[in-house]
């Protein structure tokens, strides 16, 4: 694993080397909800380019500012004089902050024509300003500024956003829906079948030259049932989306232009694909229970850039002073880094190879999007495995986290598990969870494994599925067991032996529970890695066949990372 350590590290150096000369730093942490608004607008425009412009909204974009470009040479400027100087470049576009519901639309019409968005207030601090479009009483409602925006100006963007205007006017996601030309919208029946609403969002999915699977920002939380959000994956919404979350994510505009991965460029290498530590191969045991520990949730950006960091920070601290003794633990980490931050990317992968090669990465659910991709139509759902394994390539996994809706998994197993079989395909491990995840996987719930091979189990490349034994977040709040560490130590030491099977461990559980929990686990409970876990379950079916003794790779990726 030292080898993998000082290879990132090497790649790494030359990723800050690749930083921005310099750029303009504007602090809007005290600032109003307009220029929260228009500060951020105006950073997505000035970033279309190149990174040129970084604000300071909270502590954590200060923290990553100094973990990614330390020795980065910028401008402090105020927000007076930077609106000043992007409204007198940029021009501005009119609209009444008591409509909250058009604002999705004001958003939309400002990445299209280029310009900021302006109040009132704002019109009068800066008289200059070139107005290219005023919406204070265009548009009667929501649905009449999204039907304007759609007849527009639809072909002039790139995909779409469920973001809510209250969000919006305080500015969160504006520089990358702005500077991305995003297609903004937040109806609020738009995933109801039957309501204007919902014929609005289909027509306007209809017209749209967006590539498919369409990629949907922001965060839908409009129809919440249960306490959970019916409609967030955005698939049972309508079939062909999945969503990216990212509501309330900063300076992405920013990070998408530092240090991006270039084509062609090996593994390892300074803007090459990622390597991921080694997995030495685990024979199988009867008299043992095999566990992995999937640390979840972080396809949600707002996570990678606040707590999850904070995590992985942690535990480098405790299994950097001893590479190698800390228990083996795998991450979720969204694959749209890539396109994102692949600074951040980088940073997650150089910090957990300090441990000593007991950590790895796989996607969080459902790989490329959250999204119930067993819903998708056999053209959508091709292209949802084709993006999936591009992405999976450049992160250097084979695993994935997958859910699936209730009703969905029938399609699922029949048309989108196997369509990773056949060799080409990078996810060779899936670690799944139904939603609602109270209800067990159908087709799972009464059989004695834990797991589903699908291909011939002598092959390193056939595809693995893992129920989960259980979901585990310390309070219970967004789902999963609600308990202390010593509770779930002893369910875990409680598991028959001869199993193989994973724990899904909601993100925000503290991350020193869960080193808690492991130190208090009987001798017969081996920790694994993901690809390990998947390796032991084809050894197991394989000998419970009649076929011990047969060579079982470790997957490819694994292989690749020792050479």
């Amino acid at each position: 694993a030292a080898h993998v350590a000082a290879a990132l590290l090497a790649a790494a150096a030359v990723a800050l080397a690749a930083a921005p000369a310099s750029f303009t730093l504007v602090d809007i942490r005290a600032a109003p909800n307009n220029t929260l608004l228009a500060v951020r607008a105006a950073a997505g425009l000035a970033n279309r380019e190149a990174a040129a412009v970084y604000y300071i909204s909270d502590d954590d974009d200060s923290t990553w500012l100094n973990l990614l470009l330390p020795s980065a040479s910028y401008t402090n400027m105020s927000t007076d004089t930077f609106l000043a100087q992007s409204y007198a470049t940029y021009g501005a576009i009119l609209y009444d902050p008591s409509k909250i519901d058009q604002l999705p639309s004001v958003v939309t019409m400002a990445g299209v024509l280029g310009c900021i968005p302006m109040d009132a207030a704002q019109h009068v601090a800066y008289p200059s300003a070139r107005v290219l479009l005023d919406t204070r009483t265009l548009w009667a409602s929501a649905e009449d500024a999204v039907l304007y925006a759609a007849a527009k100006c639809v072909q002039n963007t790139t995909s779409l956003a469920f973001q809510d205007g209250a969000l919006l006017a305080r500015g969160l996601l504006v520089d990358w829906l702005v500077g991305q030309r995003i297609f903004t919208q937040y109806l609020k029946k738009s995933c109801i079948p039957l309501t204007r609403d919902h014929e609005i969002l289909q027509d306007l999915l209809g017209s749209s030259t967006w590539s498919r699977p369409v990629r949907v920002y922001g965060y839908n939380s409009a129809d919440v049932i249960f306490g959970g959000d019916l409609f967030e994956a955005e698939t049972n919404c309508v079939n062909v989306m999945g969503q990216v979350a990212t509501a309330n994510s900063n300076n992405l505009a920013f990070w998408t232009q530092v240090s991006p991965f270039v084509p062609g460029v090996p593994p390892g290498q300074p803007g090459g694909p990622m390597v991921q530590s080694p997995s030495p191969r685990v024979v199988y045991d009867p008299t043992k229970s095999y566990v992995a520990l999937v640390y979840g949730d972080m396809d949600n950006i707002d996570f990678v850039q606040s707590f999850g960091r904070q995590h992985m920070q942690y535990r480098a601290q405790q299994c950097s002073p001893r590479p190698g003794a800390c228990f083996p633990l795998s991450w979720t980490l969204s694959p749209n880094l890539v396109h994102f931050s692949p600074a951040m990317l980088r940073w997650y992968y150089t910090t957990a190879a300090t441990t000593g090669g007991q950590d790895w990465f796989i996607m969080p659910p459902s790989g490329t999007l959250y999204a119930y991709p067993g819903e998708m139509p056999p053209a959508v759902q091709a292209d949802f495995v084709q993006q999936q394994s591009a992405q999976a390539a450049i992160m250097g996994t084979t695993g994935s986290v997958h859910w699936e809706w209730i009703f969905s998994w029938p399609h699922a197993w029949e048309t989108y598990f196997p369509r990773y079989i056949n060799g080409t395909n990078t996810t060779t491990s899936f670690f799944l969870n139904n939603v609602p995840w109270v209800i067990p996987i159908p087709d799972m719930f009464f059989t004695e494994e834990n797991y589903k091979i699908f291909g011939d189990p002598k092959w390193p490349g056939s595809v693995v599925a893992f129920r989960p034994a259980f979901n585990w977040q310390e309070d219970g709040a967004s789902g999963g067991l609600p308990y202390n560490s010593t509770v779930i130590a002893k369910l875990v030491n409680d598991f028959r032996r001869g199993t193989v099977q994973y724990i899904y461990v909601i993100q925000n559980t503290n991350i020193e529970s869960l080193f808690s929990m492991v130190a208090q686990l009987d001798s017969h409970i081996v920790l694994v890695g993901y690809e390990q876990l998947a390796d032991l379950a084809r050894q197991k079916q394989a000998r419970e066949e009649g076929l011990a003794g047969e060579s079982v790779q470790v997957n490819a990726s694994a292989v690749a990372g020792e050479s």
